[in-house]
């Protein structure tokens, strides 16, 4: 196998379990499990794993939780506790640590700066401030 082919197929298995994290996210994700579902050594799965995405699985999977967190605090009004449960975190104050050092804004912070934000649109105040 070439080389390329290879790095090829290596990109191929890291986008099938970059895949399967999106739809078990909430669920605990060792890196052997998935270095095993991928078919390489639980080394070269991490060497793949950081070649490919940029990032180790760790950093990668605490990343995709906090962007799906910020857009459920932004799309939804599912409480604080209920968005830590659904991404796997067994306490909502570990939850609001990782947002907060992700985001330098707790969840509560960043709904209502996210809810100010939507409402001080100029095109908003323009629409507000015509239909008076």
């Amino acid at each position: 196998m070439t080389k390329e082919s290879a790095l090829c197929l290596m990109r191929l298995t890291i986008k099938d379990i970059l895949d399967w994290i999106e739809c078990n996210i909430a669920t605990p994700l060792p890196l052997r499990v998935l270095a095993q579902k991928s078919g390489y050594s639980v080394w070269h799965f991490q060497r793949g794993f950081k070649k490919v995405t940029g990032m180790s699985l760790g950093v990668y999977i605490r990343y995709r939780k906090m962007v799906i967190a910020r857009d459920l605090l932004h799309d939804t009004s599912r409480s604080i506790t209920d968005i830590a449960m659904h991404l796997g975190y067994r306490e909502q104050s570990t939850f609001c640590r990782a947002f907060r050092e992700h985001y330098h804004r707790t969840p509560g912070q960043y709904r209502l700066w996210a809810k100010e934000k939507r409402y001080n649109k100029p095109e908003v105040n323009r629409i507000l401030s015509t239909n008076r």
